[in-house]
């Protein structure tokens, strides 16, 4: 609907009345508790006519209540179910809205010129037709608009603060910078800056850049698109509530994480910032970020390792991961980039340009998930996941701040069963959180939320009148389970589950702190076989120590275990492929069996890292294959050994003297002895690295390169360190023929050699590498 097209608006607007009324006539059949097909099908017919109508006419808001009539009546036909109380009393809510919305469309238009009057929209305008028709449709469309004439009437207008949008005809535009400074002024007092949105006279490049420029937020054309135009104002005046986007930020120094933390939460966004770099894959789990802000030099793991790490999940694959440091030099930012990170940005930053780029990338990475819900389900039960309730929960928090219904948050938080399994575990574990949640959906109605919120929990969203209501929900939930999972025989007599309740109230909590808080309380409810739910109080967030005490447990484990000689050593076999009978053999360490360590991502030098043990195990590594390396060179035997040392090593003098003195008591030179590193991990020094490698090359000792990228700063690198060889990334072992032997060309022109990487099967790796590489794996676990 344009503006010249006002006489059909004016019948648009006579015949809704009409349609209201034919909805109202077959209206009574849903309230009366049961449904009639026919006069269903009549109602959503006229609600049809009155979505199409009213879009026509520009009336946004008696548009956007038909649609959600709409569905809401759809959802119930569809499942051939009769409406309960709730829902009736829902329904007629809505036609209610749509009543208002109608009646308000009706309303003759009238001109506001009385500056006390309660006002939505400025229009900054001169005397003619089309600003008639766009303050009729602003005020069909049940806003409030005041029409002033100049720059003086507006600023008397925005002295009291009432206005969230200010339109303006270019007419205007060279006044442009008196209605900036006005606007500015505003600003510096601490009053709301309302939204510029301009209406051209013609369609002008030229003319609608330089509106943009003076601070538009919007501009349109004549002949304006009305419904276009009121569809920005309601963006404006009533904008829809959207979840907050989650940023988890990773930062060892913590005044740098409390000014990011700051800085994004300013910017709108809910953060979570850790300092230890170590217990990113954890904050990951529970947070559920939307981009992941992370520095690259830290202690423990560098951020490109963390990147590696946390790529590996699938889940994880879609999360957008920003660099911030103060790295200035290209290559090792190119490194950071090609670990898996989306963007760098390097200290010192301006704060708008951290905050644009943040929000940019989130909502990038939110449109190329185009999978829609199927991305917020848990697959394995078709249950909400832990995302979805986030964001649910965000969105209940904001409305509560209204003060329209109480929200509860309930968890269930379900028994550790593994040892009771006798069959496929993780199909048993599905089975159960599917019946409980079949058990508690029986409380709930079908628009409270029943999540998966982790392996074996459940979290339930609930809006009810009072909080009397919500108490009685949480002891029949109680009860009900409890009965129901009495008779099981893997309960031993003991607790299989805890209830716990957290209460969403006008704190303006985060999302994640609401649901970590039931966790919490269902938690503690489980581990004190507590009858009946239990709510949250501050008291009972204990688990903080528990985990340390658990940690120093694991640590002290390790560590004996280390001293103990508890660490074994898996052998992998690597035959020459163009010189028959040598052979590599490669030293994988690995807990004995009896330790019963629980490894990081099942990586021993990650956890050796977390305990800060990275130098004991390096030592404990070099002295083991010196030991086996002594042996074989007192048999005879001249194939080579291959051990994996950590960064850490690279940047340790005590493991270079270790490393002499242990040549030298065994009497031995290098030869034979081949020391690995992982490349990424060794960015973030490379002249530190460069000095160890030519050290132990003295010694005799050749030098790898791991998780090699094979492009062209790799190959940088690679000339800059001088090492003997490198392991290709896993990712390139089926890669074309092309582009194996360009790889091949490119290492052995600069004097290095070519290990493979090892695989679980054979069929893992290109047979083309057979022929490219240098060493190719001999076994294979199958």
């Amino acid at each position: 609907m344009t503006a010249t097209g006002d006489s059909h608006n004016r019948h648009l607007l006579q015949q809704l009345p009409e349609i209201l009324a034919n909805i109202e006539v077959n209206w009574p059949v849903l309230p009366s508790g049961m449904w009639n097909a026919s006069g269903v099908r009549s109602v959503l017919r006229h609600l049809n006519e009155m979505t199409r109508k009213s879009r026509q006419a520009g009336l946004v808001n008696v548009n956007k209540t038909t649609q959600v009539i709409d569905q809401a009546i759809n959802e119930i036909f569809q499942e051939d179910a009769q409406p309960d109380a709730e829902e009736i009393d829902r329904l007629n809510q809505h036609l209610e809205a749509l009543k208002a919305a109608v009646s308000a469309s009706q309303a003759p238009s009238s001109v506001e010129t009385a500056m006390q009057s309660n006002y939505q929209v400025i229009y900054l305008n001169h005397e003619d037709s089309v600003k008639d028709q766009i303050t009729a449709a602003i005020q069909k469309n049940g806003w409030r608009v005041l029409n002033v004439h100049s720059v003086e009437d507006l600023r008397t207008a925005t002295a009291d603060e009432k206005a969230k949008a200010v339109l303006v005809d270019t007419e205007h535009l060279q006044h442009m910078g008196e209605v900036n400074q006005l606007l500015d002024e505003l600003r510096t007092q601490k009053k709301r800056r309302p939204e510029l949105i301009f209406l051209s006279d013609r369609c002008d490049i030229e003319i609608r850049l330089e509106a943009l420029r003076s601070g538009a937020t919007q501009c349109f054309s004549k002949p304006i698109n009305i419904t276009d135009l009121m569809l920005n104002l309601k963006q404006i005046i009533s904008p829809d509530v959207k979840p907050h986007n989650r940023v988890l930020v990773v930062e060892d120094d913590e005044s740098q994480a409390k000014f990011a933390t700051a800085l994004l939460r300013k910017g709108g966004l809910e953060t979570l910032a850790i300092t230890d770099p170590l217990g990113v894959m954890e904050a990951v789990e529970q947070f559920q970020p939307d981009l992941i802000l992370m520095d690259l030099y830290m202690p423990g793991a560098n951020g490109i390792e963390l990147t590696q790490v946390i790529r590996e999940r699938g889940e994880s694959l879609t999360i957008p991961i920003v660099f911030l440091s103060g790295e200035d030099v290209m290559e090792k930012k190119l490194l950071a980039l090609h670990s898996g990170a989306d963007d760098f940005l390097t200290k010192p930053v301006r704060p708008q340009h951290l905050l644009a780029t943040v929000k940019t990338r989130i909502n990038r990475a939110k449109e190329i998930f185009t999978a829609g819900k199927k991305g917020h389900i848990d697959h394995s039960t078709g249950l909400r996941n832990r995302r979805e309730l986030l964001q649910q929960i965000d969105v209940s928090n904001q409305t509560m701040q209204k003060g329209e219904m109480a929200g509860a948050l309930f968890s269930i938080t379900l028994a550790d069963r593994e040892q009771h399994l006798s069959s496929d575990e993780s199909e048993a574990i599905n089975n159960l959180v599917l019946d409980v949640a079949d058990l508690a959906g029986a409380l709930f109605s079908k628009r409270d939320i029943i999540a998966r919120t982790a392996g074996q929990s459940l979290g339930i969203l609930i809006h009810r009148k009072t909080e009397a209501e919500i108490e009685a929900i949480g002891s029949a939930l109680y009860e009900q389970l409890s009965e129901a999972l009495a008779d099981d025989p893997a309960s031993g007599g003991g607790h299989l589950f805890g209830v716990g309740l957290e209460l969403i109230d006008a704190k303006q909590l985060d999302a994640y702190l609401h649901l970590t808080r039931g966790e919490a309380a269902s938690l503690q409810a489980y581990r004190e076989e507590h009858d009946g739910y239990l709510r949250y109080h501050e008291q009972t967030t204990g688990e903080e120590s528990g985990e340390q005490a658990a940690d120093e447990f694991q640590k002290q484990q390790f560590l004996n275990a280390l001293k103990a000689g508890l660490i074994e050593f898996h052998e992998h076999k690597f035959s020459a492929s163009h010189d028959i009978g040598k052979e590599i053999s490669e030293q994988i360490p690995v807990p004995a069996p009896a330790t019963d360590i629980v490894l990081i991502s099942d990586d021993i030098y990650l956890t050796a890292e977390r305990h800060g043990a990275s130098n004991l195990l390096d030592k404990y590594i070099c002295h083991n294959a010196l030991k086996m390396l002594g042996q074989a060179t007192f048999h005879g035997n001249t194939n080579q050994l291959l051990i994996r040392l950590s960064a850490h090593a690279a940047g340790d003098e005590t493991v270079l003297e270790f490393l002499k003195s242990e040549l030298r008591n065994m009497q031995l030179t290098g030869t034979g002895l081949i020391i690995e590193f992982n490349l990424p991990s060794l960015a973030s020094n490379l002249k530190q690295a460069r000095h160890f490698l030519g050290e132990i090359s003295a010694m005799g000792i050749t030098t790898l390169l791991g998780n090699f990228a094979c492009n062209e700063t790799a190959y940088k690198v690679l000339a800059y360190l001088k090492a003997d060889g490198i392991r290709p990334h896993i990712s390139l072992m089926q890669t074309n023929h092309e582009k194996i032997h360009e790889i091949a060309t490119q290492v052995h022109s600069l004097q290095a050699k070519i290990i493979l990487p090892r695989v679980e099967k054979f069929g893992q790796i290109s047979l083309h590498w057979s022929e490219a590489a240098d060493y190719v794996q001999a076994d294979y676990d199958d």
